[in-house]
């Protein structure tokens, strides 16, 4: 046969198989029917679309230039380590800057020797759970919760049981209860997944009595905390409480963190902080090809040059003035008519729970057709039994001068809902 007559053949065979449906299937599994981050594929904006729908730090204060310069330093440096496969737990200068980071902000009393590089906080978990869990076995988690874990979750087959949070955190009364059912069951629970510090979507932040309690009914039951610190830094008036780790002595708590809300998504430079012994299991369990070796680095003489502490500090005004920015636009166009909502102390977003009859996909859609875009509450809270309609606000990454306008947007979308007006 020719090359030709090959490619024929198996264009024929190939053209009567539908690799889509395959991908959709999987797809459904992973993400369950509540979808993913797409816009409503039928609903056309009215006007040019402004962006409340993802969780991205603000673009104009990316520290480019300081970024550039930390990059560049990395290709002066003897040797080829950047260059190499980042294989191990990463380069000891960083992670000794991020135990020494957590010893001063947290009182903690840790080395460098607790902490793993990974790409991202979604890379940290996905690393976790990889390691931890067989299908069949039970993660618990908060529920509303970040639907992207849940995915992670989902791919390795976990059996997820949920557990209803309220503005001080995780309700550990039913956690307790739900800890009692699984053992009568005879299930298998893993983790228990919490965010503790500024949630998403809701903002919200676990109380100290709780963490406290979350510690016991852990070791009670003899389950691992996963902790999710994406958002611990950002807070805005105080700080969060004494973080689960440290409470902890260490043990018993997986904790993640990451650059990317802080610093840049695109840098992928995240960490877990562990129990040294566990963390030796993750590095065996990894099947990449390690990190990132000059964007780690890159990051660690940011770092070391000074800049964290101002940037972050400088975002955390930022982030301050867009909520407040947003919060009374809301209030100013009428919102609380159809809305409910508490300003959050930290974090990246605004949580809604609608009222007087409003639809969460409605207004989704509803909002979209108006040219801003908003979250369904829908996929943050899978399981139906402590599903509430709600939506979720991002306020980060928008301009701030957007936001009125925007809340004027939802405004209308509003409206045109509750006279039965849907798009």
């Amino acid at each position: 046969m020719t090359d030709t007559d090959i490619k024929a053949k198996m264009t024929e065979r190939w053209q009567h198989r539908s690799p889509i449906e395959q991908a959709n299937q999987l797809a459904a599994r992973q993400y369950g029917e509540e979808g993913n981050w797409d816009l409503p594929a039928d609903v056309i904006p009215k006007r040019e679309l402004l962006y409340l729908a993802v969780g991205i730090p603000d673009t104009a204060s990316l520290p480019k230039s300081e970024l550039r310069d930390a990059t560049l330093q990395v290709y002066d440096e003897p040797g080829d380590a950047a260059l190499r496969y980042g294989f191990g737990s990463g380069p000891a200068a960083l992670r000794n800057w991020l135990a020494l980071h957590r010893n001063h902000h947290e009182h903690s009393d840790v080395d460098e020797n607790w902490f793993l590089m990974t790409n991202g906080s979604s890379g940290a978990i996905d690393l976790v759970v990889r390691s931890m869990i067989e299908p069949g076995d039970v993660i618990i988690s908060e529920s509303p919760t970040y639907m992207g874990t849940l995915s992670n979750f989902r791919g390795v087959g976990a059996d997820i049981r949920y557990v209803p949070i309220d503005e001080d955190g995780m309700q550990t009364d039913k956690l307790d209860q739900l800890l009692t059912q699984l053992a009568d069951e005879g299930k298998r629970v893993r983790l228990i997944y919490t965010i503790s510090a500024f949630h998403n979507p809701t903002g919200v932040t676990l109380s100290l009595q709780r963490r406290e309690a979350l510690l016991d009914i852990a070791f009670r039951h003899d389950v691992m905390i996963l902790d999710d610190e994406a958002y611990r830094e950002l807070w805005y008036e105080t700080p969060p409480p004494t973080a689960l780790s440290t409470l902890s002595g260490g043990y018993g708590v997986i904790t993640t963190g990451t650059f990317s809300k802080t610093i840049a998504t695109g840098l992928r430079v995240g960490w877990i902080h562990a129990d040294p012994q566990l963390l030796g299991l993750f590095i065996r369990m990894r099947y990449a090809m390690g990190q990132n070796g000059v964007a780690i680095r890159g990051v660690q003489n940011f770092l070391a040059n000074g800049h964290y502490e101002p940037h972050l500090n400088k975002m955390r005004d930022i982030y301050r003035h867009k909520r407040d920015k947003l919060h009374k636009a809301l209030l100013s166009e009428g919102v609380d008519q159809w809305l409910d909502w508490q300003a959050p102390n930290g974090g990246f977003y605004l949580w809604a729970s609608l009222k007087n009859g409003l639809s969460a996909e409605a207004l989704w859609r509803t909002a979209v057709e108006e040219g801003v875009a908003i979250n369904s509450g829908k996929g943050f809270t899978p399981d139906p039994i402590h599903r509430q309609p709600c939506v979720r606000i991002a306020y980060a990454w928008t301009p701030v001068v957007q936001l009125p306008e925007a809340a004027r947007r939802i405004r209308l979308a509003c409206e045109r809902i509750s006279q039965g007006d849907v798009a």
